[in-house]
C-alpha cells in the first residue's frame, strides 16, 4: 500500500529522525514520501502547518492510499481539529496509520472504525485534558507562592549553576538518552520544552 509519511517535532533541536525511522520499519506500506515541521502543534492551527498542507494536498492528487504517523498528537491539536481531519481523509478514502496505537482507521471496516474513532476521541480529550491540567497547577502554584509572599522566580542577578540545573533533571537525561521525543518528555516530566532543550544543551557541552 502506497503512503506517505507525516512526523512533526515541536522546536529546532529536536529532529524528526526517529518518527521515520519507526515508520518505515511497519510492514504493509510502501513509503513513498516524507513530510516533516518543526512547529509547535498546541500554538498552530492545521492551516498555518505548511508541512501538513503540502502533505494533505499531495494525497489528494496522488495514488498514496494511506498517512502514517508516530501518534495523534502528530496531527491534531484538540478534538475537533483531529476528528475534522479524520473526516476529510474519510471522504477522501485515504486511510490515517497510528503509530503508538498500532490502528489504521478507514481501513474499510465499519466495526473496526467506529471503534477506532472512539479510541481517538478518548486519546485526543485525554491529550487535551493533561496540557489543560498542567498548565492550570502551573499557574495555581505561582498563585500560592505569591501569596504567601514568596519569590516566584530567581532573584534578579543570580543564575543557577548547570550542575545544580542538570541535578534537578536527571529524568529528563535519561529520557533524552533513551532517544524519546520532547512531547513524550513534556508528557512524562511535565516539563516545558524550554527546560529539555536547556538540558540536552547543557549535557551536549559537557560531552
Amino acid at each position: 500500500m502506497k503512503a506517505v509519511i507525516y512526523t512533526r517535532v515541536s522546536t529546532q533541536e529536536q529532529s524528526t529522525l526517529r518518527q521515520v525511522n519507526d515508520l518505515k520499519k511497519v510492514e504493509g506500506f510502501e513509503v513513498v514520501k516524507v513530510f516533516s515541521e518543526k512547529i509547535s502543534g498546541f500554538s498552530k492551527k492545521m492551516e498555518e502547518r505548511k508541512q501538513l498542507q503540502a502533505m494533505l494536498k499531495y494525497v489528494a492528487e496522488s495514488d498514496a492510499e494511506a498517512i502514517m504517523v508516530s501518534e495523534l498528537s502528530r496531527v491534531g491539536r484538540n478534538t475537533h481539529e483531529t476528528l475534522t481531519l479524520l473526516k476529510q481523509l474519510e471522504e477522501q478514502r485515504i486511510k490515517l496509520y497510528i503509530h503508538n496505537l498500532n490502528i489504521t482507521l478507514n481501513a474499510g471496516d465499519p466495526k473496526d472504525d467506529i471503534f477506532s474513532k472512539l479510541i481517538v476521541t478518548i486519546v485526543s480529550d485525554l491529550a487535551r485534558l493533561e496540557s489543560e491540567q498542567l498548565s492550570s497547577r502551573i499557574k495555581s502554584g505561582i498563585q500560592e507562592r505569591k501569596r504567601q509572599g514568596f519569590h516566584t522566580g530567581r532573584l534578579v542577578g543570580t543564575v543557577e549553576s548547570r550542575e545544580k540545573f542538570l541535578a534537578k533533571h536527571k529524568d529528563i537525561q535519561k529520557y533524552l538518552k533513551q532517544g524519546m521525543s520532547y512531547s513524550e518528555i513534556k508528557r512524562l516530566c511535565r516539563c516545558g520544552m524550554s527546560t529539555i532543550s536547556k538540558v540536552k544543551e547543557y549535557v551536549s557541552s559537557v560531552d
